[in-house]
């Protein structure tokens, strides 16, 4: 047996490993947080560790990920590095550094819940992120809000990565990973304020639907292959006694609307009031693209392929909005300037940052309308390099890129919510000038600069004064649920209101998607 240090957070955490284990397989079985995308597939090379010591020699495909300085200073990627001796593993804090949206609006909450006393906590288990909140149930108080990443992006960064993974290896690890963030999460919120466990009456849990599945321990299989049919709708309590942290409390978890339209949704649409419009679009453009048009007293729902192009996943330089990330870019004078989270070195560029650097790069002609990156045009040679051997552009003196290939993957991303729009409006025989507002919910959409957006064609530009962010809108609505008893009913009516748009054979949803390609 090997002995493996691992230094995180300021401490040191022993094990015994035999040799030929991967870094990756060590770091899922402890639980120690780190990112990995692609779920161990060798295609994103965002699973970088520092390690010292006996690991197997790098592999061409593995040395492909990591630049000269990497190479030199010990940087492995953990799905390739095996273990083959005693060995050191340093994770780097700023990993949790995230930029993570706890905001759920401005919402006043009208306080009439089941508890006269006691505290309550409305949670939001998103694929990248996890926030809950703590209220006092007298007054309806915000006491205490705690977040972090989700302790399963090791394990995939989409849930049709970690459904794969579950049906290889089973769903153990993924629900013992969620279910201990958890509770170690609400422990931490209630010693925040000095209550003990027994006070938390009630907690409501926001969640997509695969989510939802990892956390109770159902086999999400169904959710990822036709008729993509999930063992539960929820909309539900689980036992008492679920979480060891709040050993009373009544567990409610949302109702979702489909396999790939979840609790997070109807919970964003509690949120957002959309239902006092004529007519309204809801979009929460997180790891996934949900959206939902409310019209004639209908929700038209639907679901797209497209939100880990926008959270940086599988970009050459993407990351998440750590600090380090370019988040802003723009154009002054003629010269291209940016952003960085923390105001740190730059070392990739996030969601916010990846839209805004091609709408700048769009109109100043480095990237045709097909998405081609313009060798022929004059200021190529300032912005312009190769990576790979393919044409890509420089943002600024950033030392960070964008090649052709995650131009590419943005079309892709893009063209699918732009067209999932149109079919909505389609379906729904609703047109574009009766929508009266467009709520962005989530990260994603509290941060994107709407300019940008509407620059590469993402949002339509009829809609482009009507937006409004919702901040949360899970979380948000999981506190209305939390805070008042009577809004369960509004919830299930805005499930009994619901029908899902099914994109996937959709002849309209597939003409828009072509035609909105172009930038």
């Amino acid at each position: 047996m090997n002995q493996v240090a691992v230094y995180v957070d300021g401490q040191t955490k022993l094990f015994e490993v035999e040799s030929g284990v991967l870094l990756s397989e060590l770091l899922q079985k402890e639980r120690l947080s780190f990112s990995m995308p692609c779920a161990g597939n060798h295609t994103c090379g965002k699973c970088k560790v520092k390690g010292f010591g006996a690991f197997s020699a790098p592999t061409p495909d593995e040395l492909k990920f990591l630049n000269e300085n990497e190479r030199r200073g010990g940087v492995r990627l953990a799905c390739f590095a095996k273990i083959e001796g005693d060995c050191q593993i340093f994770l780097e804090k700023k990993q949790e550094g995230s930029v993570i949206l706890s905001q759920t609006g401005t919402a006043v909450y009208r306080v009439n819940p089941r508890w006269i006393d006691g505290y309550g906590l409305a949670v939001d288990v998103g694929t990248t992120t996890v926030v809950v909140y703590l209220y006092r149930f007298l007054d309806g108080e915000l006491l205490c809000v705690r977040s972090g990443m989700n302790a399963q992006r090791g394990f995939g960064a989409d849930v049709i990565s970690r459904i794969n993974y579950c049906n290889e290896n089973g769903l153990a690890s993924l629900q013992e990973a969620i279910v201990s963030q958890l509770n170690r999460m609400i422990a931490e919120a209630l010693s925040a304020v000095g209550a003990s466990p027994e006070t938390l009456k009630e907690i409501v849990i926001a969640g997509n639907t695969t989510m939802l599945h990892l956390l109770t321990g159902l086999d999400p299989y169904g959710i990822a292959v036709y008729p993509f049919t999930p063992v539960s709708l929820f909309g539900n309590e689980l036992k008492p006694g679920f979480f060891k942290a709040a050993p009373s409390a009544r567990v409610y978890l949302p109702g979702c609307i489909s396999s790939y339209v979840g609790g997070d949704i109807t919970c964003s649409i509690l949120a957002s009031g959309m239902t006092g419009q004529k007519a309204a679009l809801l979009l929460d453009l997180g790891t996934n693209g949900e959206m939902a048009l409310w019209y004639h007293d209908k929700f038209y729902c639907c679901s797209t392929a497209a939100g880990p192009a926008f959270e940086g996943a599988g970009m050459q330089m993407g990351m998440t909005a750590v600090d380090g990330a370019v988040s802003k870019v723009w154009e002054e004078n003629g010269e291209v300037r940016y952003s960085v989270l923390g105001e740190d070195v730059p070392t990739g560029i996030c969601g916010s940052g990846i839209i805004d650097a091609v709408c700048v790069f769009v109109r100043l002609g480095l990237i045709d309308d097909t998405g081609r990156i313009d060798e022929e045009q004059e200021s190529y040679a300032r912005y312009g390099t190769e990576f790979g051997g393919f044409p890509a552009l420089k943002i600024g003196d950033s030392g960070v890129l964008i090649t052709q290939q995650d131009i590419r993957k943005l079309q892709l991303a893009k063209s699918a919510v732009a067209a999932g729009i149109s079919t909505l409006l389609h379906e729904s025989g609703c047109e574009m000038e009766e929508v009266e507002a467009l709520y962005l919910a989530g990260g994603f959409g509290t941060y994107i600069s709407v300019e940008s957006a509407v620059g590469i064609g993402l949002f339509p530009a009829e809609l482009k004064e009507k937006v409004r962010s919702i901040g949360n809108g899970a979380g948000a609505g999981a506190s209305i649920l939390l805070l008042d008893r009577d809004a369960e009913k509004q919830e299930k009516a805005v499930r009994e209101a619901a029908q899902e748009v099914n994109l996937s054979s959709n002849p309209v949803f597939m003409d828009h998607y072509v035609e909105q390609m172009m930038f």
